[in-house]
């Protein structure tokens, strides 16, 4: 691909800079499954929720190393949806590209879901389906403006987000220097330790507790969906892919590390975030209004990125289709997907149904549901880098070569292969996971079909 070919990309308008992808990638790293689903999984895996992060954080790495040699082989594609056509065929193509839609917009359902949760901290006769809808609304109204405007305030949430969880990670620090104490009792690293011990759970509880550990880092790859609007991708998404280890290990390990020596595990709130638990039990004056902010922030930033990844799938998907679906959503207004962006969230918006029909257990179904339609698309990814190296001659692969190929991509498969299976097995997570594969089996009947009409 020349230089003029990566200038003009796919027909976005190539806006966001080096700041934008740098704060993008940090910040979708930080988002609800951190913030509220941590305690989830700390209840169902006890302390050993630590090493959970460090297994899935090291396999997620290994994914972003291959997706991240795709797109810089190829910095014209739109999505790694345009990978999987060209390396898996093109049925396999619109199969996954609706299935990774649809595990966007599931993704920010789930997110719509914890805003409700958030605001009830301070309004708890407020329903929980009116955040979200409002939220959804004005990113939105945003999203439709210029792809540089979502950057602009994807840079200033994820500035809070990180902020915050540093100067988390320090106080609670400080608190186990000095013998500070909380209501819970001294901040100790005896926490990890007492009340069963580090596998408090046993294996049982290890293991349920790694789908709410991966639903924590659903979207990481949001990075590779900014390549064709971004000024100098193949600098930009080299270094933000190369610093996810040092992400993980700040942001979730060493987050989770400080919550658990501030309280014992078995004391960790699922229905409100361990965050604010921990902060409030400081006795810091409005210390618990203030996570809230910052979690709400957290949560409201999340849900601005899968937006935008939902309308630029939903394009990708349908670009020079023929058919009228196609001719709708697979166009550019003003170098944005606007008909994409508008359905994705009027499908978004349909939580409060998800909301009303289940209750309390509304995130932890969306999100398990999220959970393995990721899992399905990872394993496609994976298939389409190696794919890749098998059909392009060793002179023309890009300097951004996945370490220890073919040996990490097949390990990584595996273990995806094995959360698939691992999901099914697990009550809790069996109806998510199943519809997720119907899912997946539907679009696979429907798509030669859909393709030959659509063409």
């Amino acid at each position: 691909m020349n230089d003029e070919d990566e200038k003009k990309g796919s027909g976005y308008e190539r806006t966001l800079t080096n700041a934008h992808i740098q704060l993008i990638a940090l910040g979708g790293t930080i988002g609800t499954g951190l913030f509220l689903g941590v305690g989830n999984s700390i209840r169902r895996a006890g302390p050993s929720v630590i090493l959970i992060y460090i297994i899935v954080g090291i396999f997620l790495f290994l994914l972003m190393r291959a997706l991240g040699e795709l797109i810089v082989s190829d910095l014209s594609k739109h999505t790694y949806i345009d990978f999987i056509k060209k390396y898996l065929g093109k049925n396999i193509g619109f199969i996954s590209g609706y299935l990774y839609w649809i595990s966007w917009v599931t993704l920010g359902m789930a997110e719509m879901t914890a805003l409700g949760i958030y605001f009830q901290y301070w309004f708890p006769h407020l329903p929980t389906w009116v955040p979200g809808l409002v939220t959804i609304a004005v990113l939105l109204c945003i999203n439709l403006l210029s792809a540089r405007l979502f950057g602009n305030l994807e840079f200033s949430f994820a500035i809070i987000k990180i902020v915050t969880v540093i100067a988390f990670v320090i106080l609670v620090g400080y608190l186990l220097l000095t013998g500070g104490k909380t209501s819970f009792g001294p901040v100790t690293l005896a926490n990890l330790t007492t009340n069963g011990g580090f596998f408090a759970q046993g294996s049982n509880g290890f293991f349920a507790g790694f789908q709410m550990v991966i639903f924590s880092f659903v979207g990481v790859e949001l990075v590779g969906l900014t390549a064709a609007e971004a000024q100098n991708p193949k600098v930009t998404i080299k270094k933000a892919i190369n610093e996810v280890p040092m992400r993980i290990i700040l942001f979730y390990v060493l987050a989770i590390i400080a919550i658990l020596i501030v309280i014992p595990w078995n004391k960790v709130s699922t229905n409100s975030s361990p965050f604010v638990q921990t902060l409030a039990a400081t006795g810091i004056r409005n210390a618990g209004s203030i996570i809230n902010f910052v979690v709400i922030s957290a949560a409201v930033s999340s849900t601005n990125s899968i937006l935008y990844s939902a309308g630029r799938l939903l394009f990708s998907v349908t670009f020079n289709g023929k058919g009228k679906w196609n001719q709708t959503f697979g166009h550019l207004r003003r170098q944005l997907p606007q008909n994409a962006l508008l359905l994705s969230a009027g499908l978004m918006e349909l939580a409060p149904f998800v909301i009303i029909l289940i209750g309390k257990e509304a995130f932890n179904f969306i999100s398990s549901t999220s959970t393995s339609m990721f899992l399905i698309i990872w394993c496609l990814m994976l298939l389409t880098h190696i794919s890749y190296r098998k059909k392009t001659n060793s002179a023309e692969l890009t300097d951004f070569k996945m370490p220890g190929f073919p040996f990490w991509d097949y390990a990584t498969l595996a273990f995806f292969i094995i959360m698939i299976i691992l999901l099914l097995i697990l009550p809790s997570n069996r109806i998510s996971m199943i519809a997720a594969l119907l899912t997946f089996i539907i679009l696979f009947s429907l798509a030669k079909f859909w393709r030959k009409e659509a063409a």
